[in-house]
């Protein structure tokens, strides 16, 4: 469960209270290009039900699962091609965008009774043009002191003389009705609470039925924001339910479930559901609030919040206070249950969930046993560490159910643990579960099981042929750039069935592992294969998308060093691969276009996708180790030791790290380059030019 730490201005509002803070503590995190994760990060969710994903993540894929087709997944987000690793953000904007007006500051600290001022005008004059007994003097007077009406809820609301005017002039019992609710209204916005509790308390028994239901409703955010009355901070963070009135707590309590249980389908039921969720968070009355989620979670209720909108509130809401034994519904016990099985290191392991808790648990899960069966091979994969038991515990195929997350996630674990153990799995099956993922997320999690597994059997060919289940750029883009040898990338790079990104990246990779590994010959010879006009200038942090192949035949190879092309070069190193100059020109090439520890010299983990061995022969460019090469050749000119000595020396500047890979240097040596610069070679550019060490 991640969340962050900006203060958010909270409010209280008519349409209901479930919008949860937004958690964003997964800014500048990578993907771990593996399904076996227990450690949360943040976005490194997976569509597979585990202990790494957000707590959020596991919710809403549980309760997609209970509420069927009613879930209410876009078309979209089952047809398009996700990504199998991705963050909460991702996942909540893809399921179910928010409108552009929508604001998610609504739900953690007081709020501003204010915010409900629009609407309860909008309803407040279509109540007034339905009241046929009403005046139409009347009628215009009180829309008059509707619209005039403009809370502040920090000082005096705007307003006040037309309303009390309204409710000196009007004369009828509906007009005298609709003055005395602007007169409560007012109070309520200026936290008169005792005045508009009396007022709406006069109306909860008019004749009048938009006046006497919404009197009734009003009752209770007249109590619930009397509840608020110092349980904020300055910053808008609650106080806890020591600063709360809990005989105020219970006269909300009371006066939300009046009004449930007299309108149990009326205007304001589901705003008044939220504000009983919010009135037990205040109170901290956590078992409540736990059964009052839990009710919400049947495919029977009238279901009007999505469910990462409840997946958000729960969040923050329930889950920070909720013990194990107060999660009563399977499906929070087995949020809950896969937090407390993440990984964890020193004191943290206490709180960690041990098989013996899991167990005590079974009657709770009555009701749902292939759920309990399902964490019970969750807990032995991931804590026990004992994948032959997990096996055991998932059964057969036919044990799995109906397709849903949770099954697929049944399938996912059988085929992890059986990997895990070191048994054959058929490509085949890996390949079906492509074609059995429905649900969104689904495919990108099966693409990437089988994307591992080709590369793991050495099948890398398979997963570039025509037709191929691993469709996914970014799969696709990790194998290229890390373990394709040259034969594939040469193919790829002229495969009209590929992408025109893909056959850039396969290019841009081919001619640069061959330039950096010595492989000059091949270099001059694909150099051939670099469409004319080709981009110099793109993304080389992003080469999925915009690779510039253009860069081998036009990037900038001089600067204060003279240089030939890069052509020129490459053919020089061809006939001789150690020649000094051509060897700096090489690390001018590198320099100047911004390739310095370039991730092409990067590979992954061995236990992530592109972590097994390249079929590209030679070891990762270093232009340090090409400046300590030239600085070590009794053949080298004395001007290309120099400018090596220099260059050197200035792979380090100016924060004294190493921006050109290779060995690290102490300072000691680094002092000692610096020394020879200037006691060798003291009439060179380079000597003169030198100032520092760092």
């Amino acid at each position: 469960m991640l969340r962050t730490w900006i203060v958010l201005i909270a409010a209280l509002i008519v349409v209901a209270w479930q919008e949860p803070v937004e958690a964003s503590a997964d800014f500048g995190c990578a993907p771990s290009w593996k399904l076996d994760q227990s450690s949360a990060t943040g976005c490194d969710n997976v569509a597979i039900l585990g202990p790494a994903n957000d707590t959020r993540v596991n919710f809403t894929m549980l309760l997609a699962d209970r509420l069927g087709e009613r879930a209410g997944f876009p078309a979209s987000a089952v047809e398009a091609p996700l990504e199998p690793l991705f963050s909460w953000f991702d996942f909540r904007t893809t399921l179910f965008p928010l409108p552009e007006d929508r604001n998610l500051a609504f739900a953690w600290g007081e709020g501003s009774r204010c915010r409900s001022n629009e609407d309860g005008a909008a309803a407040f004059e279509a109540a007034l043009d339905t009241a046929r007994r009403l005046p139409a003097e009347e009628r215009t007077l009180l829309r008059e002191a509707r619209r005039a009406l403009r809370p502040d809820c920090a000082g005096a609301s705007a307003g006040g003389d037309l309303v009390a005017r309204a409710m000196a002039e009007v004369r009828s019992p509906d007009g005298k009705a609709f003055a005395a609710y602007l007169d409560g209204a007012l109070a309520f916005y200026d936290a008169d609470y005792d005045r508009a509790a009396g007022r709406f308390g006069e109306l909860a028994k008019t004749r009048q039925p938009w006046l006497r239901e919404t009197a009734r409703y009003m009752l209770g955010r007249v109590e619930v924001n009397r509840a608020q009355i110092d349980a904020f901070d300055d910053y808008g963070f609650p106080r806890g339910p020591e600063h709360v009135d809990q005989a105020v707590i219970d006269a909300a309590d009371a006066a939300l479930r009046r009004y449930i249980e007299g309108y149990p389908r009326g205007l304001y039921t589901r705003s008044a559901t939220g504000l009983l969720r919010r009135v037990y968070w205040l109170g901290g009355r956590t078992d409540r609030l736990a059964a009052e989620y839990a009710a919400l979670f049947r495919p029977a209720v009238a279901f009007a919040w999505t469910p990462v909108e409840l997946a958000e509130e729960i969040d923050d809401k329930l889950l920070p206070r909720l013990e194990p034994a107060q999660a009563r519904d399977p499906l929070l016990l087995a949020v809950v249950d896969l937090k407390r099985m993440r990984g964890c290191e020193g004191e943290a392991c206490r709180q960690r969930l041990t098989r013996a808790e899991l167990e005590a648990q079974r009657a709770e899960f009555a009701k749902d046993p292939a759920l309990f069966a399902y964490l019970r091979a969750v807990h032995a994969f991931h804590v026990d560490g004992a994948p032959q038991e997990a096996l055991r515990l998932l059964g057969g195929p036919d044990a799995d159910g109906q397709p849903g997350y949770l099954a697929f996630s049944r399938k996912m674990l059988r085929l992890m643990a059986r990997t895990k153990l070191g048994q054959p799995v058929p490509t085949a099956e890996w390949e079906g579960m492509v074609g059995q993922a429905v649900r969104p997320y689904q495919r990108g999690a099966a693409e990437l099981g089988l994307a591992l597994h080709l590369e793991r059997t050495g099948q890398l060919d398979r997963l570039f042929a025509p037709g191929s289940q691993v469709r996914l750029p970014s799969l696709r883009a990790i194998l290229l750039t890390n373990v394709a040898g040259a034969d594939l990338l040469r193919r790829q790079s002229t495969n009209a069935q590929a992408t025109a990104a893909e056959r850039n990246l396969a290019l841009f990779t081919l001619l640069y592992k061959e330039l950096t590994r010595g492989a000059y010959d091949q270099f001059l010879a694909d150099l051939a294969l670099v469409p004319a006009g080709a981009p110099e200038e793109g993304r080389l942090y992003d080469l999925v998308d915009h690779s510039p192949v253009g860069i081998f035949a036009g990037g900038r190879t001089a600067e204060s060093f003279p240089c030939p092309s890069l052509r020129d070069t490459a053919a020089l190193l061809a006939r001789d691969p150690k020649q000094p100059t051509s060897l700096l020109c090489l690390g001018e090439f590198m320099r100047l276009n911004g390739l310095d520890d370039f991730t092409l010299d990067h590979q992954p983990p061995a236990d992530e996708l592109g972590g097994s061995p390249s079929g590209f022969p030679g070891s990762a460019f270093s232009r340090l180790e090409l400046y300590k090469e030239v600085m070590a050749d009794p053949k080298a000119g004395a001007g290309d030791r120099a400018y090596a000595l220099y260059r050197a020396i200035h792979c380090y500047a100016p924060s004294g790290n190493n921006s050109c890979g290779g060995r690290e240097v102490p300072v000691a040596e680094r002092r000692a380059w610096f020394q020879r610069l200037k006691r060798d070679y003291p009439q060179s550019q380079w000597a003169r030019a030198a100032r520092y060490y760092w």
